[in-house]
C-alpha cells in the first residue's frame, strides 16, 4: 500500500469546471456532462471541447478570417473576397485575403479558415466529406475590427468572420471555370442575399454552366429562386 493521492487544486477545478460547463452548452452531446466527470476526465476532454464550440460558433457566425483592403472610410459593410486555389492566387480586386485563409497555425490547410467553413457546411448538410484545398473559392468577409496608418494609400489590416462561401470547379481542366461545387452561408448570416450575391459574382466571373448535385432541400429552393444554371425545371 502505498499513500499515493492526486492533489486537490480546487482553485483551478472550479474554474475548469465553470468553463467546462459554458462550452458544453456551446456543443451539447460532445463530452459527458460536467457532473458526471471527474476532474482528470474535465482537463483531458478540455481541448477537444473548446474545438468543438469553436466549430459551433463558426458554423453560427463563420469561422476567424484575416484580410488587407485599402482603407475604410465610413460605414462598414460586407466584404466579398477570393482566392484561387488552383493556381495560388490571393488577390480579389482590391482584397487580399490573409495567409490563415489557407493555412491555419501549425501552417497546414486543416486548420484554416476555408477549411473550417468547409467542415461546418458539411456537418450542415450531412455530406460525407467537405470540400477541399482546390477550386476557385468566392467569399462574403464580415469586419470586426481594422487597423492602419494614416497613409490613405496604404493597406489596412482586417480581421473578422467568413460569412458564407461559393466554390467553383473546373471539372473538365480546359482552363473554364463552370461548375459550381458548393454554396455555404454561416447561419446568422443567412437571409441576408449573401449566397445570391456570391452565386451571382460567380457567374459573373466565370462561364458557369452548372450547380453540382446533390442538394439540401433549403439549396434546392434557393436554386430554384435564383434560376440558377444548370437546376432542373
Amino acid at each position: 500500500m502505498t499513500d499515493y493521492e492526486f492533489p486537490r487544486t480546487p482553485e483551478i477545478e472550479n474554474a475548469y469546471r465553470a468553463a467546462y460547463k459554458a462550452l458544453a452548452a456551446l456543443a451539447p452531446h460532445a463530452v459527458t456532462a460536467e457532473e458526471e466527470t471527474s476532474f482528470p476526465d474535465v482537463l483531458s476532454q478540455f481541448q477537444f471541447l473548446i474545438d468543438r464550440a469553436d466549430l459551433a460558433t463558426s458554423g453560427q457566425l463563420g469561422p476567424p478570417v484575416s484580410w488587407q483592403a485599402p482603407r475604410l472610410d465610413g460605414d462598414w459593410d460586407l466584404v466579398m473576397s477570393g482566392i484561387d486555389l488552383d493556381n495560388g492566387v490571393h488577390d480579389f480586386d482590391d482584397v487580399q485575403l490573409g495567409t490563415d485563409a489557407c493555412e491555419g497555425s501549425n501552417g497546414s490547410w486543416r486548420d484554416s479558415a476555408l477549411a473550417r467553413a468547409g467542415l461546418v457546411y458539411k456537418r450542415a448538410c450531412k455530406w460525407d466529406f467537405p470540400p477541399g484545398e482546390a477550386g476557385v473559392w468566392l467569399v462574403m468577409l464580415a469586419p470586426v475590427s481594422a487597423s492602419g496608418g494614416e497613409d490613405e494609400d496604404g493597406p489596412w489590416y482586417f480581421s473578422g468572420r467568413l460569412a458564407g462561401f461559393v466554390v467553383v470547379y473546373d471539372r473538365d481542366e480546359d482552363g473554364a471555370y463552370e461548375s459550381v461545387g458548393h454554396i455555404w452561408t454561416a447561419t446568422a448570416w443567412q437571409r441576408r442575399g449573401i449566397a445570391r450575391r456570391l452565386l451571382a459574382e460567380a457567374r459573373s466571373r466565370f462561364p458557369v454552366t452548372s450547380v453540382e448535385e446533390p442538394y439540401t432541400r433549403a439549396g434546392a429552393a434557393f436554386l430554384g429562386a435564383c434560376r440558377a444554371p444548370g437546376f432542373p425545371s
